[in-house]
């Protein structure tokens, strides 16, 4: 056959393929569309209840933000992931913001008509290359590189696989299964000093450590390494870890959640903020969005959905950082043991429903923008300084310029605008972490166009001045400069009076969360000196400056005694990178690489299971307590007082919360057992609850969380709370109107 004849041929196959492509990608279109439609018409009706709210909230979260990403030419799929979901939630994000400002609430036709938008976007306009991470190229190539044919269902079949193949897959769907077996023993029984590390039974620990092992063995397989199962094994070592502990409650186990849930439920109920009432009215971005995507999709109490925000935010967070680290390496071992570092060592608990995880996540997705739009060379004097750094015997450092197009820069740049606004009115610390990585990064080149780094310090800036009275009279602009100061915690001083379990203690369990801390840290210091080693400079200074820069921030404020968590959180995703440079980058034999990576690893997952599983009985609300404030929160009206068990009782849950700060006075139940004189009787606690404030009715709490039980009775002996009720309950005038398993309130009736 003649070369022309072939060339024909060939251009009438890709002709046919191309038309198939088209076809199915058209096809698709029309389906998500539809899905879309369904969708808005579901949430006009308010109808679906909470068995279809998953769908909506999927399509409010996907839909808008793919009619951008899937526009982007040749990007990377996590990449892709992340932009789609952070680019559907900013959007409702800016809406809500401001419609609770402004006092117009309608989320649900907002919503409904952000979602019919979306769906004539997408069939009219479809995007030329589909649903690819890559544009259609009809150039004459050979047809398996255009198309693949075990990727055209027309053309292609199903690979055999043999059993060596599936092996994995099966190990990997036993733990899963084992894991779910296990959950299922385990219980939501009482806890004791060692949390739930004793309360799992050996078969979870064994599932753990199976997909753990599966994960390592993905990255260290001289085989190729297959990314669709390290996909599912990294995320399914990322739901055990993260989803056990919610997944034995069923409330959200974290006490501080709960006045996040009331701000959510206010200004869901209310369709406004009000900045006289608290802080959290001042940075709204977070507790708005949360409820006008609550209401859109029929759960208006956050309270039904703020439990999976801890395995959302977790996976989320850990896609992100893959795409950062691909960002970074073109080396798979690289990348993903980055992001098995990052799901191991982050201990600090920080993925609850609260506006820092939402924060930490938009900051996460700016920088993957930055680093996969705006990269740039350097100004001289830092190319100078890296030549310095660059061994003599060694190639010099690339450039990092990429022929990035002028629509795709600008947009970059006004998504850094919008996801630093975002973070700007959502939480008071996290703009200022992200400003220290970032400035100085676009002042020196790294990044450009160089005046974003003004404009970012600006943006903040702007926002922060009309509440700097409001931060210096409750909390205090700066707490001082002494990083040292800032960066320590006081325990409580009865946390440690036995000292025969002192083993066992609050001071054990940050003595593990700091050897991890630390192991991360001087891991991540080799690596950034071994990348160095091997003469790539730029990207290993751009990455250990993103690490060291949060630390600036304990030079003024400790931020209630936090800044430590927010600090080693915010350096934590490129000191994972800096460890996955330590067993990978340069010429380390396989065998050594991978027996360093596998001992570093399995003592992360072992510290890393020690701090989050140990302080559960700190950290689990009991359903009964939920339930009780939920009664009160109901119930309680003007001039009423209540006496609280203790400060993790989730007494504010509801959106009634801003009277507790206006008309009704919550206070400690162990005040009043200090302060009572006199007998135990209403009488006595009527006339001290007038001395705190003019009482219509007394509420008082008494909960059996052996927590809450302790904080009341820390400063009298041992038995006094249960003295204390026994004695209320023979008064007449104290009437016990509710119970629970858990917890009793008393009401005594003021005077008519």
């Amino acid at each position: 056959m003649s070369r022309s004849l072939q060339e024909e041929v060939v251009t009438s196959r890709l002709l046919i393929y191309r038309e198939v492509a088209l076809n199915s990608f058209r096809s698709w279109d029309g389906v998500i569309g539809a899905l879309g439609l369904m969708a808005a018409l579901l949430i006009l009706l308010d109808a679906g209840g909470p068995v279809l709210a998953p769908f909506k909230l999927i399509m409010c979260l996907a839909l808008p933000g793919w009619v951008l990403v899937s526009r982007l030419a040749d990007a990377d799929p996590a990449a892709r992931l992340v932009w789609t979901v952070v680019a559907s939630a900013m959007l409702f994000t800016v809406f809500a913001f401001f419609m609770a400002w402004s006092g117009i609430w309608h989320p649900r036709p907002v919503a409904a008509a952000g979602l019919v938008a979306s769906s004539a976007a997408i069939v009219l306009f479809p995007a030329v290359h589909g649903f690819g991470s890559r544009p259609f190229d009809w150039r004459l190539r050979p047809l398996r590189q255009l198309i693949p044919l075990d990727r055209v269902r027309l053309l292609g079949r199903l690979r055999e696989r043999s059993l060596r193949e599936l092996l994995p897959w099966l190990v990997l769907g036993a733990a899963l299964i084992m894991w779910g077996i296990s959950l299922a023993m385990t219980g939501s029984g009482d806890l004791d000093t060692w949390g739930l590390l004793t309360k799992y039974p050996a078969t979870w620990y064994l599932a753990v450590a199976a997909v753990l092992g599966l994960c390592i063995w993905g990255i260290g397989t001289r085989r190729e390494i297959r990314a669709r199962f390290l996909i599912a094994s990294v995320s399914g070592l990322v739901v055990m870890l993260y989803a056990s502990a919610n997944l034995l409650t069923a409330v959200p186990r974290l006490p501080w959640s709960y006045k996040h849930i009331a701000v959510t439920d206010f200004i869901g109920a209310t369709g406004q903020m009000d900045p006289s009432v608290d802080i959290y009215n001042r940075w709204p971005g977070f507790f708005a969005s949360s409820a006008f995507l609550g209401e859109t999709i029929g759960l208006r109490d956050a309270l039904d959905y703020a439990a999976w925000a801890e395995i959302g935010f977790a996976l989320l967070n850990v896609v992100t950082v893959l795409a950062i680290a691909r960002a970074l390496s073109r080396n798979p071992r690289v990348y993903w043991t980055a992001t098995l570092v990052f799901v191991l060592a982050n201990w600090v608990n920080q993925n609850y429903y609260s506006p820092q995880a939402f924060g930490y996540t938009l900051y996460l997705t700016m920088c993957l923008i930055v680093l996969t739009f705006l990269r740039s060379t350097p100004i001289m004097v830092v190319q100078v300084l890296e030549e310095r750094l660059t061994r003599p015997q060694l190639p010099v450092i690339e450039s990092y310029d990429r022929p990035i197009g002028r629509s795709l820069r600008v947009t970059a740049i006004v998504a850094v605008l919008l996801l630093q606004a975002a973070i700007v009115v959502s939480h008071q610390l996290t703009p200022y972490l992200a400003l220290l990585g970032l400035v100085p990064l676009f002042l020196l080149g790294y990044f450009r166009p160089r005046w974003l780094a003004p404009a970012l310090v600006v943006m903040t800036l702007l926002y922060l001045i009309p509440n700097i009275g409001f931060i210096e009279q409750k909390y205090g602009l700066f707490t001082g400069f002494d990083p040292l100061a800032n960066a320590g915690y006081q325990p409580r001083s009865d946390t440690f009076t036995d000292p025969a379990a002192w083993l066992m203690t609050t001071r054990w369990m940050a003595r593990a969360a700091v050897l991890l801390s630390v192991l991360t840290g001087v891991l991540a210091l080799a690596g950034f000196v071994r990348r160095l080693m091997q003469g790539e400079v730029r990207t290993t200074l751009m990455v250990a400056w993103m690490a060291v820069a949060p630390a600036f921030g304990l030079l003024g404020q400790s931020y209630g005694g936090e800044a430590r968590l927010r600090i080693y959180l915010f350096a934590l995703p490129w000191l994972a990178i800096g460890v996955a440079w330590l067993f990978w980058s340069g010429p380390l034999r396989t065998r050594k690489a991978l027996l360093g990576a596998t001992a570093s690893l399995s003592a992360m997952a072992l510290l890393f299971s020690v701090v989050y599983f140990q302080p559960e009985e700190d950290h689990r609300i009991p359903q009964g307590d939920v339930v009780a404030s939920q009664w009160i929160d109901s119930r309680a009206r003007s001039g009423d007082v209540i006496f609280e068990p203790g400060y993790f009782f989730p007494t504010l849950i509801g959106p009634n919360y801003p009277n507790y700060y206006r008309t009704i006075r919550v206070a400690p139940l162990s005040g009043l057992i200090k302060n009572l004189t006199g007998p135990v009787n209403a009488e006595n606690i009527e006339k001290y609850a007038d001395s705190i404030k003019p009482t219509s009715n007394v509420y008082v709490v008494i909960s059996d969380n052996k927590r809450e039980d302790e904080s009341a009775a820390k400063l009298s002996p041992s038995g006094t709370v249960s003295n204390f009720e026994r004695d209320l309950s023979f008064d007449n005038r104290a009437s016990r109107v509710f119970e629970s398993e858990t917890v009793r309130i008393y009401q005594i009736a003021g005077t008519p």
